[in-house]
Parts: structure tokens; C-alpha cells; sequence
């Protein structure tokens, strides 16, 4: 009971269970036509909130990147992993207010602790403090040596960067200064194939480690009541399918660059 009434608490639910009520209204009123549109949307974010759509589009993107084996990992010059992990916070403790994509930078440490490489450079992820953008590295960094997470390995970071494709541009620059030749890229599973593209299309081959899986593995269970989350995941694989198209249209993903499958 205390799992339905958390269910219908939710944002979306309300809406939802609106439009039901307001669909049924009009149809008592007879007014056909004019509860289409409500209808309408009750269907759509049933099918959206409620079915195992978003799961399966998002399991899609992330299927090639998942394993379970990570012991045959080869060695490799650096881990770079992508920003969007956490802002600085005065009102935490660790100063620290990590997002949902934490488990980005959960992964890299975790590969330097594995010994799969002994530089560890962390993305441009940016936040906002007194009007002026941080580097979320600057506080990344403290924490890591405080909580002794990196066994002596070296930290480097990308600054504060917009996008993708700033990003392996500015890495780009330590692959050339550094002279890397074999690179982990860590970022959200269902983000990969994007990231992935850009850094090969930069110039910059990388092998690709995914993490914060969404989809996958797929489970295909549907939902009495919509949820927030599977709106979240919708709205997840939007925006990947939508990026990729726009950062395509920017000629920052060249497909002659990228593998032939």
C-alpha cells in the first residue's frame, strides 16, 4: 500500500490521473471530439511512464558497452572521464553534491585502483558559484587525495568545458603534449556511442568504458502507474538521439572517421 500511495504521489501520476478524469468528463458530457486531446495524452504517457519502452531504447544504446569481465582490461597511458559528476556544495560535508551520474567518476578511480593505468584526468564538467563557472575538478581533486582513492597516481583535468566536443578537444591537446597512445574514455553507458564518436572523430582513439547503466540489462516489466524515472529515461534517450543528429550537423561526428561494423 505504502509503494502505491509513493506511485501516485508522483507529478506525472497526478497529471495523469487528470487527464483520466477530465477525458471521462468530457465523454459524460458528451463531448467526443474534445476528449480525444486528454485521452490522447493519457495514453501517451502511459505508454511513455508505464511500459518498458524507454528501457528498451535506452538497453540499445548500452548493450555494446556492458561486460562483467574486467580483469583481460589492458593497461593503458590515461582514464579520461567525462564531466556532469557532481557541483560544490558549502551545505555538504564533502563539499561535494554528486549528481546522478557519479558513478562516472566511481569507474575511473576505479580502474586506476585496478592498475589499468596511472593518470586519471577528469572532464570539464562546470558549476555555477557567485556567478562565475568552477571546475567541478577543484573539488573532485581534494576529495580523492583526502579519502586516499588514487594510490599515488597523477590527477589532471580538462577545466570547464560546454560540451562533447570540447571536451576531446581539450584533451586532445594532453594526447598530443603527453604523446598517449592508448586511453580510457568513461562516461554513462547510453552516452557512449556519442562520446565515443566524437573523440574518434577528433583524432583520438579510445577504449571505451561504460558505467550508470539505465536500460540494460532489459527487463521488459511494465507499470500499473507511470514513472518518473522511465520519463527520465525517455527524455534520456531524446536527447542522445538528438545530439548525436546535431553534433553531425556540426561535423564534430564524421562517420568516415569511425569504425567500419
Amino acid at each position: 500500500m505504502a509503494a502505491l500511495i509513493k506511485a501516485l504521489l508522483q507529478p506525472v501520476a497526478i497529471v495523469w490521473l487528470g487527464l483520466l478524469a477530465l477525458c471521462v468528463w468530457q465523454i459524460y458530457k458528451r463531448h467526443y471530439r474534445w476528449a480525444a486531446v486528454p485521452g490522447a495524452l493519457f495514453l501517451f504517457v502511459f505508454i511513455t511512464g508505464s511500459s518498458p519502452l524507454a528501457g528498451y531504447l535506452l538497453a540499445g544504446l548500452e548493450a555494446p558497452y556492458a561486460r562483467t569481465n574486467w580483469d583481460d582490461l589492458p593497461k593503458a597511458d590515461a582514464v579520461v572521464v567525462l564531466g556532469g559528476i557532481a557541483s560544490g556544495s558549502e551545505y555538504e560535508i564533502t563539499g561535494l553534491d554528486f549528481s546522478a551520474r557519479a558513478d562516472r567518476i566511481m569507474t575511473g578511480v576505479e580502474l586506476i585502483r585496478q592498475k589499468k593505468s596511472k593518470v586519471l584526468v577528469v572532464g570539464g564538467g562546470g558549476y555555477l558559484k557567485e556567478g562565475q563557472w568552477r571546475a567541478e575538478a577543484d573539488r573532485l581533486r581534494p576529495w580523492m587525495a583526502d579519502w586516499e582513492l588514487l594510490k599515488g597516481a597523477e590527477v589532471a583535468d580538462l577545466g570547464v568545458c560546454g560540451n562533447t566536443r570540447e571536451e576531446a578537444e581539450e584533451f586532445g591537446k594532453l594526447v598530443k603534449e603527453r604523446d598517449w597512445d592508448t586511453v580510457y574514455l568513461v562516461t554513462s553507458a547510453n552516452h557512449m556511442k556519442r562520446a565515443e564518436a566524437v573523440f574518434l572523430s577528433a583524432g583520438i582513439s579510445v577504449m571505451p568504458v561504460g558505467c550508470d547503466y539505465m536500460g540494460y540489462p532489459f527487463s521488459g516489466r511494465w507499470r500499473l502507474i507511470p514513472s518518473q524515472d522511465r520519463l527520465v529515461g525517455m527524455r534520456t534517450w531524446l536527447y542522445e538521439k538528438v545530439g548525436w543528429t546535431y553534433y553531425r550537423s556540426k561535423g564534430w561526428i564524421r562517420l568516415e572517421a569511425l569504425p567500419k561494423k
